[in-house]
C-alpha cells in the first residue's frame, strides 16, 4: 500500500513538473512573439512619425507646440492590444553638447547652463564640471586634470572627453547626484550636433536661463502657456524690450524658432504586457533615426 502511494505521489509530481515546464515554455514563446510584434509596431509608428515631420515641414516655417507633430496618437486598437504614441521637440531643451564646440567652451551656452542650474537651485559649478567632462584632452595621451575627481571613486572611471551620447551621462559628472539629475532631466538633452534653441517650445526655466534679468513672469509671457508662436528671435527681443530688458549683443546666439530634432515615443500594450520604445529623429533634407531605446513606463 505504501509503495502504491509512493508511486502515485511520484507520478503526480512528475506530471505537475511537466505541466509547469510546458506552461513556462508556452509563456516564454508568447512573450517572444509579443516582443517581436511590439517591435514591428514600434517601427511602424517610427515611420509614421517621420511622415508627420515631413508633412509639418511643408506646412509652416516655424515649429510650435500646436503643430501636427505635437498631436499625440490616441490609443488605437490592434490585434491583441493597443498602440499609442507621442512626439516631443528636442530643440526646446538645453543641448549639453552645445557647451563645447571644436574643443573650446562656448561662453554663451555655459552661462545659460549656469543660470538654469541656479534657477533649479543647483550648484552652478556643475556647468564647469560638464565642460571638463566634454572637452578633449590637451595633448594626445594626456588626460584632463579633471580625471582626479573620478579615479578616486569606487568604481573608478575617467572623464569621457568627448560629446555626451545621452543626457543621462550627466549623472557621472562631478556634483550631479540623484537629486540634481531629477531636477535637470526635463530641461536638458544631448544631441549629436550643435543645435539652436527653439523659443516656441522651450520651457519657462530654459527661457529664464537666457538672461539673468528674465523673471518667471517675463518667461511666462514669452512661453504663452506653451502656445508661443514667435516668427523670429527678433519678436522675443522686442518682447523683452517692452518688459524693460535690453538684451546683450550676443543674446540671439544659438536661438531660433524652428526645430531639427524630435523624440518619438511609442507605448504598445499586448496581452497585458507593456512595451515602450523611443526613437530620436533628425529632420533635415528628410528624416533619419539617430538613436533608439527601449524601456521606461
Amino acid at each position: 500500500m505504501l509503495v502504491a502511494l509512493l508511486v502515485v505521489a511520484l507520478a503526480t509530481l512528475l506530471i505537475a513538473t511537466l505541466l509547469d515546464g510546458g506552461q513556462l515554455s508556452l509563456a516564454r514563446s508568447r512573450n517572444e512573439l509579443r516582443a517581436a510584434q511590439a517591435q514591428a509596431w514600434a517601427r511602424g509608428l517610427e515611420a509614421y512619425a517621420a511622415q508627420v515631420l515631413v508633412k509639418d515641414a511643408e506646412q509652416g516655417a516655424i515649429d510650435a507646440n500646436d503643430d501636427i507633430w505635437a498631436t499625440p496618437l490616441p490609443p488605437t486598437p490592434v490585434p491583441g492590444g493597443s498602440i499609442r504614441g507621442s512626439m516631443h521637440d528636442l530643440n526646446g531643451c538645453l543641448n549639453l553638447n552645445n557647451l563645447v564646440q571644436d574643443g573650446q567652451p562656448q561662453r554663451v551656452w555655459v552661462e545659460r547652463f549656469r543660470r538654469l542650474l541656479l534657477e533649479l537651485q543647483l550648484s552652478p559649478d556643475i556647468a564647469d564640471a560638464a565642460v571638463d567632462w566634454i572637452d578633449p584632452d590637451r595633448m594626445p595621451g594626456e588626460r584632463g586634470a579633471e580625471d582626479s575627481a573620478y579615479t578616486g571613486r569606487s568604481p573608478a572611471y575617467l572623464a569621457a572627453n568627448r560629446k555626451m551620447a545621452d543626457a543621462s551621462e550627466l549623472r557621472l559628472v562631478a556634483g550631479v547626484d540623484a537629486h540634481a539629475w531629477q531636477r535637470l532631466e526635463p530641461y536638458v538633452c544631448a544631441l549629436p550636433t550643435e543645435t539652436t534653441l527653439n523659443l516656441n517650445t522651450a520651457s519657462i526655466p530654459v527661457l529664464m536661463s537666457l538672461d539673468s534679468r528674465i523673471t518667471q513672469t517675463i518667461a511666462a509671457r514669452i512661453h504663452r502657456d506653451g502656445q508661443a508662436h514667435w516668427q523670429s528671435v527678433a519678436g522675443v527681443v522686442s518682447e523683452l524690450r517692452s518688459a524693460g530688458i535690453q538684451p546683450d549683443p550676443d543674446f540671439a546666439a544659438g536661438l531660433g524658432v524652428t526645430s531639427d530634432y524630435f523624440r518619438a515615443r511609442a507605448i504598445i500594450d499586448l496581452d497585458d504586457i507593456q512595451f515602450v520604445y523611443t526613437s530620436e529623429l533628425q529632420r533635415r533634407a528628410g528624416v533619419r533615426v539617430f538613436k533608439r531605446d527601449q524601456g521606461g513606463s
